[in-house]
């Protein structure tokens, strides 16, 4: 019998690392998905996790390596070119060799990775969103929501730390005017993989409350033009494109408008822009409403002013016409004074008479339609008196019961049983002798 062969596992996997290292050195760039980078800032070295899906699937998946010196050069790239870190869940083309190490196993030594495939793939699921939300009809849903003429009540949605939200802070609370509002934050991540979930979760909790805010401001300051991808996200614009009030943006760059931008109520560059763009609301709510009350004011002072004049006016021609009249004048201009008293009070007798007139007038038209329907009521009264039974056995009537039943006509009667016959003043029983039917 032959005996076996028996290999270490360190000769066996030597063997592999020899084949695979020979065969598979060649440098080639390869299209795979980042799912986790896997950054170690300690040593500065990155072990990404490459994958490749179709239909959602992971049909291929593979370990990395990038030593801390092309980390370095490839996250600067990234930088320049996407203004944008390498991250998580970004589809890349790498350049690397297949290596197997005895003890870490089989992974891509990367050299290099390429960020102009990167942008072009940013681009592409940017403009994808952009044509689902409009085959959605849901694009310019947000902008066509009513923003209050005086937006007082606010929802930020932002870092309480960031530079951004501090000089939106500032804008306002230091506006020359006083002029006053009421601020709520909701923090929340706002670059990165995790911002489309916490901005998402905060949106959420305003949206129960919708009704006590005039608007919802994002603000995002102090972190440059790095990590915006996330407002590219369908996810995150459909929310905002939706929303049940106006949502405001100032996430802080000056290149390309994000997808969130573009579905929000309006955008601005700067958090700053946002502070200024609600003060100017109050602004052109308030400019009007001073320049009215400056109209009315001077317009009442002239009123015044012109009337004073007027009277002063008068009084001195009036003082100088009795100056200069003699004691004849003085007694006819007494006398014009008195005629004028007189038909003074003789028009103001006519008027009051006129008056006591018309309200004789409405007091009798009020009262007639109601002694109509009191003759009316009074005429029904006696109609009814005149039909009641008393009445009618008063004029030789009389009603005819038997068994206390009341008898209209002869086969309802019982020739065995007593009759009571009632009378108008009176009642008399009897008994049936011969009964004729009709």
């Amino acid at each position: 019998m032959s005996q076996k062969k028996v290999y270490t596992l360190s000769s066996l996997t030597q063997s592999i690392q020899n084949v695979i290292n020979t065969q598979c050195s060649k440098v080639v760039w390869i299209k795979a998905e980042i799912v986790k980078l896997n950054y170690y800032p300690k040593s500065g070295h990155s072990y990404p996790t490459l994958v490749e899906k179709k239909n959602g699937k992971v049909i291929a998946e593979l370990k990395g390596n990038i030593w801390a010196e092309q980390f370095q050069m490839i996250n600067q790239k990234f930088k320049t070119v996407l203004k944008e870190e390498l991250r998580d869940d970004m589809t890349v083309v790498i350049q690397g060799s297949v290596n197997y190490h005895p003890v870490h196993g089989l992974a891509i030594n990367i050299t290099d990775i390429d960020p102009e495939y990167t942008l072009g793939e940013l681009a592409r699921e940017k403009a994808e969103t952009i044509s689902r939300l409009k085959e959605a009809n849901i694009f310019d849903a947000n902008r066509r929501q009513s923003l209050a003429t005086l937006p007082k009540t606010i929802a930020i949605i932002s870092v309480e730390t960031s530079k951004g939200y501090g000089d939106f802070m500032d804008v306002i609370k230091k506006n020359p005017w006083k002029y006053k509002f009421h601020f709520l934050l909701f923090p929340a991540i706002l670059q990165g993989e995790r911002a489309v979930a916490t901005i998402n979760q905060q949106l959420e909790k305003i949206r129960i409350h919708a009704e006590v805010f005039d608007a919802v401001a994002i603000i995002r300051g102090g972190g440059g033009e790095i990590g915006l991808s996330c407002f590219d996200s369908f996810v995150l614009a459909e929310k905002i494109a939706t929303f049940p009030i106006p949502v405001l943006t100032g996430i802080g760059h000056s290149t390309n408008e994000t997808v969130t931008e573009l579905v929000s109520y309006q955008s601005f560059i700067t958090p700053t822009k946002i502070a200024e763009f609600l003060l100017q609301k109050f602004h052109d709510f308030a400019l009007p409403l001073k320049e009215g009350e400056e109209k009315l004011k001077n317009g009442v002072n002239w009123m015044f002013k012109t009337r004073k004049t007027n009277l002063r006016e008068t009084a001195r021609l009036f003082s100088s016409l009795t100056s200069r009249a003699t004691d004849n004048s003085r007694s006819s201009l007494q006398q014009i004074i008195f005629r004028l008293m007189n038909l003074s009070t003789q028009n103001f007798r006519n008027q009051r008479n006129l008056l006591l007139q018309s309200q004789q007038c409405i007091i009798s038209a009020a009262r007639m339609p109601v002694e109509i329907e009191k003759k009316n009521l009074k005429f029904t009264e006696e109609k009814i008196r005149m039909l009641s039974p008393e009445n009618i056995l008063k004029r030789g009537y009389s009603i005819t019961r038997q068994n206390g039943k009341l008898i209209k006509a002869a086969d309802e009667l019982q020739p065995d049983l007593l009759l009571e016959t009632q009378l108008y003043s009176g009642t008399v029983s009897s008994r049936i002798e011969q009964l004729k039917k009709p």
